[in-house]
């Protein structure tokens, strides 16, 4: 079963000064501003804030308003920074709503508002790992004041115990995902590599998370790219994507190529997903051999 949100912030009395002191209002939509890469599903999904994926919402609001506060907090020069609510703002925007409801929190820090953006909504969504992870780098980004690859080898030295843990961050990883540093540094860490196709390929179903991490194998971005068409068309597995991946240099390329022909002859027995895997391998041959 998928854990919300919820357990990846404080107990909510050590949040109540803050979510009791916040006060409801409504602000002009101009004044509320969005920072980048603070909501980690822009991250998973390029075209989850979309005219299309913004549609329904946008009627919604257009003929009821907006119901459910965004929170926000204090910005400079009378500005506000979103906490949580972007969907609900990116379609107030699209509709020229003039003015939004809001929960305002005052001035708080970037970590004090990543906390309260997952207790918002943690009785509304089930996170992905995908959506997890992102989440949890950035709060052990607010929590140790590195930036994203000072924590990477902070994380790496205290696998290797080169360094101390001053951060508490292997019992907080522990406590709160049921995983240690050496997941993090290892296995984690690897999603952070993941192209803007890949992780919506992960997120939408399409590729099993342990064929995104054969991807990070390819030779150059060109490779990586058709690859990842060819194991979402076919649905590979890790395996088949790492067989993809790993040259031919066992046999000749003329006896490869015999061989190849042979077989080719029972192409159109092929059906389905097969036969449209086999379709783009025989169009990538055809360019390669084509120059």
């Amino acid at each position: 079963m998928k854990r919300s949100f919820a357990h990846m912030v404080p107990p909510v009395a050590e949040l109540q000064a803050l979510t009791t002191g916040a006060v409801y209002t409504t602000v002009p939509t101009g004044r509320v501003q969005i920072l980048s890469d603070f909501n980690p599903r822009g991250q998973v999904d390029a075209q989850a804030f979309s005219d299309d994926a913004l549609a329904g919402l946008r009627a919604s609001i257009e003929a009821d308003g907006i119901l459910t506060p965004l929170w926000v907090r204090e910005g400079p020069g009378g500005t506000l920074h979103l906490i949580a609510g972007e969907r609900r703002l990116r379609a107030a925007q699209a509709a020229a709503l003039p003015d939004v409801p809001v929960r305002h929190f005052g001035q708080i820090d970037d970590r004090r508002a990543r906390q309260l953006a997952l207790l918002e909504n943690a009785q509304r969504t089930n996170p992905s790992l995908i959506e997890q992870t992102l989440a949890g780098f950035a709060l052990m980004r607010d929590l140790t004041g590195l930036d994203q690859a000072g924590l990477l080898r902070h994380l790496n030295a205290l696998r290797k115990g080169r360094e101390e843990d001053t951060h508490g961050l292997n019992d907080w990883l522990r406590s709160t995902f049921g995983t240690g540093v050496s997941v993090w540094s290892l296995q984690r860490a690897k999603i952070l590599n993941f192209t803007p196709d890949e992780l919506q390929a992960v997120q939408s179903g399409r590729l099993d998370l342990k064929a995104a991490y054969e991807l990070a194998r390819a030779t150059t971005p060109q490779v990586r790219t058709q690859v990842l068409a060819e194991a979402v068309a076919g649905r590979w597995t890790a395996a088949q994507v790492r067989a993809a991946l790993t040259p031919i240099s066992s046999a000749p390329i003329q006896e490869a190529a015999t061989t190849l022909q042979r077989q080719l002859r029972r192409a159109h027995q092929l059906t389905g997903n097969d036969a449209d895997r086999a379709r783009v391998l025989m169009e990538e041959l055809s360019r390669l051999l084509e120059g």
